[in-house]
């Protein structure tokens, strides 16, 4: 305890080298001046440490016993605290970090997103952005409950969000929509007809009486389940549903030129480098004015973050410009029968609801500077698709003498 009081009050740290200099402190002794740190250098030096207002008398008592005072040094916080104010670049940094301990807490500067499994985490905080909560936000402006209300208005997606403020961390927590199961819709009148011809392999009817059995050909629109069910006495009238398949022939023909332009690199690349800070960019590097059409951009943006996986609302964005002249290439059959098969096939694959290809006979030729491909695609799949329909109230009364007509009602 005592020498944080003597670190408080500052001390001075003196040699005194003599002939006697333990006479000194028996004349210290005698007239009640405090010292501490005896310490004895050699057996005509030694140091002690003692308040400021008692060198002068140190220094008497010295010369009265033929003794020399030397390397005086004064410490404690006095002392410490006077150098600081010779160091202004010091201060100015103390300054700033005491700032920026008081008000940094103050502002958002990281976001934290948690909660969310299918909304892309981007998505959520640019639509915070564009609602004014981003980077640099004052953290009491922050109002949950407004903030809930606009965001739900624009991620229907979501089903409750709270942004809450840890020091200079916003966390944003989620809760997405459950999915509802989608039911069928089973009111109103329907029929099944079918969406391209050919020849019922296998059917499953689920609502409504069916008017064609496995093995029938059939045309593009053809009903192929009825909503009006015969019972007999009168008919029901039913939301008609169903899965059918059928063996169908797709045919097509499909054209691209023999010749065609590529890209011949020259090997030569600019850079461009910028800093972003929020919304805004400041170059560092490079020329970002070449106005060129043969010339490929791509950019890496990298996000500078700090230990903890804190993303700081800055990136270095590198801007890479490669030059390339056109050149002209011929293509040849092989790799036009190639692109244009899978072509052929993935076009009836993205237009089938479901089914598969079973076989395929195509027949390439070049014509006019082209290549053409007549195919002819075996498929199996589904060809039924549920549409609305009207009635009559008098082909709902029928008294069962006469057969169901097929087409009854229909309106395509």
């Amino acid at each position: 305890m005592d020498r944080v009081i003597w670190y408080l009050r500052g001390y001075w740290i003196v040699e005194i080298m003599g002939a006697t200099p333990g006479w000194i402190l028996n004349r210290l002794t005698e007239k009640r001046i405090p010292f501490w740190d005896v310490t004895w250098l050699d057996p005509f030096t030694l140091r002690i440490s003692i308040f400021p207002k008692d060198l002068t008398a140190v220094r008497q008592a010295a010369e009265a016993a033929m003794c020399e005072v030397r390397d005086a040094s004064i410490m404690g916080a006095k002392h410490a605290l006077r150098g600081i104010f010779h160091r202004p670049v010091l201060i100015i940094m103390l300054a700033v970090a005491v700032l920026t301990v008081l008000v940094t807490p103050q502002f958002l500067l990281f976001y934290e997103v948690s909660g969310n499994e299918t909304v892309p985490e981007t998505l959520i905080l640019r639509t915070l952005e564009d609602l004014g909560v981003g980077v640099g936000m004052y953290g009491p402006n922050i109002r949950p409950k407004w903030i809930k209300d606009h965001v739900l208005n624009l991620l229907p997606q979501l089903q409750w969000i709270t942004v809450t403020q840890n020091g200079c961390i916003a966390e944003v927590v989620v809760r997405e929509r459950p999915e509802t199961p989608q039911t069928l819709e089973r009111r109103g009148f329907a029929n099944v007809v079918a969406t391209r011809s050919g020849m019922i392999t296998e059917q499953s009817i689920y609502a409504g009486q069916a008017v064609k059995k496995t093995g029938d050909l059939v045309l593009a629109g053809e009903m192929l389940v009825s909503g009006l069910v015969d019972l007999e006495q009168r008919y029901a009238v039913t939301y008609a549903q169903a899965e059918i398949f059928a063996r169908t022939w797709r045919s097509s023909e499909i054209v691209i030129p023999e010749i065609y332009n590529v890209k011949a690199y020259s090997g030569q690349t600019q850079k461009c480098i910028w800093l972003e800070l929020g919304k805004r960019r400041i170059k560092i590097f490079g020329n970002s004015g070449i106005l060129t059409m043969n010339c490929d951009k791509m950019i890496s943006r990298r996000i500078l973050t700090l230990p903890g996986d804190l993303q700081l609302p800055a990136a270095v964005l590198i801007e890479t410009y490669a030059p390339y002249e056109t050149d002209e290439a011929r293509l040849d059959s092989d790799r036009a029968a190639e692109q244009l098969t899978d072509y052929a096939v993935n076009a009836a694959l993205a237009d089938m609801q479901a089914g598969q290809i079973l076989g395929h006979n195509a027949f390439l030729s070049l014509d006019g500077g082209a290549y053409h491909l007549k195919s002819v695609l075996e498929c199996h799949e589904m060809i039924a698709e549920t549409v609305e329909a009207k009635w009559n109230e008098e082909d709902l009364n029928d008294d069962g003498t006469h057969s169901q007509r097929g087409t009854v009602g229909a309106d395509h």
